[in-house]
């Protein structure tokens, strides 16, 4: 009896100090990725590549939508309020961006089983792409700059973004809105003014 309650505390010390040296892993993860902070797209230069799973059950890619232009937008979750009027917003501009013959994607650090739920809450008909919410996972994020904001509601996506990518894979416009979301006359009015003359019938 002596023995096993030596062996347990022994197991209960190992524990704790696994414990607490995961804790400090994840703590210094999130440190070293919120410093490493990534220059904010700019217009003119060519668009980060990417390949991410989507609420349409496949991987979506920049190379794969290459030839029409792209609306790429940046949420910090499909769970936040702000993040689902951006969410909602975008639906309610589709039939407009459609006739610029432009596709649409979101990007959430969220999963892709959080993503499909909210899709369908939302009655999104445009795909959801997730990089999901692990420490040092968010390379497309941090490739267009949006994770790493200087502003006050730190997370893992700093704030709603809205890219425009031409059919040559070349960002035309890029707004940010930390904390708050882009109405859809917004995100026509960025289109518009960044692609309206090339991009399609409008």
């Amino acid at each position: 009896m002596h023995i096993d309650t030596r062996a347990q505390r022994r197991r209960g010390l190992i524990l704790v100090v696994a414990t607490l040296t995961l804790s400090l892993l994840v703590v210094a993860g999130v440190i070293v990725e919120r410093s490493a902070r990534t220059p904010l797209v700019q217009v003119g230069q060519v668009a980060p590549g990417f390949s991410l799973p989507s609420t349409n059950g496949g991987i979506q890619s920049l190379a794969a939508a290459r030839g029409r232009p792209l609306i790429l937008a940046f949420v910090p979750s499909v769970q936040c309020d702000f993040c689902r009027a951006q969410l909602r917003a975008l639906q309610a501009a589709l039939p407009d961006l459609h006739t610029y013959g432009a596709a649409v994607f979101a990007v959430s650090a969220d999963t892709p089983a959080v993503q499909r739920a909210a899709a369908a809450e939302l009655g999104l008909a445009y795909p959801l792409l997730s990089e999901g919410p692990t420490v040092n996972q968010h390379p497309v994020g941090s490739a267009y700059g949006v994770y790493h904001l200087r502003q006050r509601h730190p997370g893992p996506v700093d704030a709603n973004a809205i890219v425009v990518i031409d059919a040559n894979g070349i960002v035309r416009a890029v707004r940010v809105r930390p904390g708050q979301q882009m109405s859809a006359a917004n995100v026509l009015d960025i289109v518009d003014e960044a692609i309206g003359s090339e991009g399609g019938a409008k």
